[in-house]
């Protein structure tokens, strides 16, 4: 009874030590090669490196958005001012809401192509021609080509006296130096009449221009 009083009494101060769930803890570790604290420090490092990654996926996207977010912005900036000049040059602008004034640009660019392409069949042709059409018995078409020249016109009378055909409407129009003449001349009949006029003007396309220009001079120096 003595000695185990004493063996009691011994044992008290080791207990004071001896922790059962820190011994078995550390045992623990020991056993799989590295101690407790190196766990738990890799633990932290871990759930830190889980944690930044997450903040940067989170970051990263905000930054896509707000740089999403300013290119539409300066898209719709854009989009605006373009609307603003429209609104400034189209010419019979109703509304002023941006499907009217879509409409009014294909409209009028239309418009535009439509006078353009006017333009073009109005002008000279580059090279030299003359084309005759019958609009109706006794009425002849004769478009042609040319360089403008002094005494144009004067040219196109005489030769029209030699078919005994009557200019009864003229339209010209003159680009760098380029005429392009419509006439409609009366009096002319039948293909006969055609070839006669034809041959009548067709000498005024191949005048020789530098003679011409040899003859003014001439009187000019004189």
């Amino acid at each position: 009874m003595v000695l185990l009083q004493h063996l009691e009494q011994g044992i008290r101060p080791i207990t004071r030590y001896y922790n059962p769930m820190t011994y078995s803890n550390t045992h623990a570790s020991l056993l799989h090669g590295f101690p407790s604290t190196a766990a738990t420090s890799s633990s932290k490092l871990f759930f830190r490196n889980s944690a930044m990654k997450q903040k940067s996926k989170v970051e990263s996207k905000e930054i896509a958005a707000k740089k999403h977010s300013d290119a539409e912005r300066r898209r719709r900036l854009r989009i605006n001012c373009q609307f603003a000049t429209l609104r400034t040059i189209l010419p019979n602008l109703a509304k002023q809401d941006k499907a009217s004034v879509l409409g009014e640009t294909v409209r009028y660019l239309n418009e535009l192509k439509k006078t353009v392409k006017d333009i073009e069949m109005a002008a000279p042709r580059l090279e030299d021609d003359l084309k005759l059409s019958q609009c109706n018995r006794g009425l002849a078409k004769v478009v042609f080509s040319c360089s403008d020249r002094k005494g144009l016109m004067s040219e196109i009378a005489e030769s029209l006296a030699t078919t005994k055909g009557k200019a009864v409407r003229a339209e010209i129009m003159t680009v760098g130096g380029r005429t392009k003449c419509a006439l409609y001349v009366q009096g002319v009949n039948g293909n006969e009449g055609m070839v006669r006029l034809k041959k009548a003007l067709k000498p005024i396309l191949n005048r020789d221009l530098s003679k011409n220009n040899r003859i003014t001079t001439f009187h000019q120096s004189s």
